[in-house]
């Protein structure tokens, strides 16, 4: 008799757990955690003095700011781990012509490893990662192969030349190799 409630109490158990994991979102992190590959495009804005945002919603350099832009490619990895992990990448910008002579036209390269970050899912898989104060906001495929992220209009103090205040807007594809 005992072998049989002991059996019985186990399907009661876990239904009472469900909800718990649900409730928590539990099964999204469990579902992208991993490795993942990035394929990424955007564009940069750089101001040597900052930027001010007008009434219609668009940034603007300040006034005499050394500017230029760049064209961006980049490539890399991220590891997701239960809200968090970190991110490796490298980033190919091509510096158009304009805004200042002292502005080479050039290529540069850009490495970075194991960035940290944290994210958060909803139960629709929509999924918010935060890194270096920015936020990227994306969508997780239902089969938990894919994932999107947007940067967008985010200005980033980085006052040193030759990054100086940036604003880039980029787009990430994420697909997932690796358990």
């Amino acid at each position: 008799m005992k072998k049989l409630a002991v059996f019985l109490m186990i399907p009661a158990l876990a239904m009472f757990m469900v909800p718990a994991l649900a409730s928590a979102n539990w099964y999204y992190w469990w579902g992208i955690q991993g490795t993942w590959e990035m394929s990424a495009s955007g564009s940069c804005l750089h101001s040597s003095l900052g930027y001010e945002k007008n009434s219609n919603d668009r940034w603007t350099p300040l006034p005499n700011s050394i500017v230029y832009a760049g064209a961006t490619v980049t490539n890399g990895t991220w590891i997701f781990k239960n809200g968090g992990g970190t991110y490796s990448y490298t980033t190919y910008a091509t510096i158009l012509p304009g805004g200042h002579a002292s502005i080479p036209v050039e290529v540069r390269v850009l490495a970075k490893e194991d960035v940290p970050f944290t994210y958060e899912i909803t139960p629709s898989g929509d999924i918010t990662v935060t890194t270096g104060g920015i936020k990227l906001i994306g969508s997780i495929s239902k089969d938990m192969n894919t994932m999107t992220l947007l940067s967008a209009n985010n200005v980033q103090d980085f006052v040193v030349a030759p990054f100086w205040f940036t604003i880039c807007n980029t787009a990430r594809t994420l697909i997932k190799v690796g358990y």
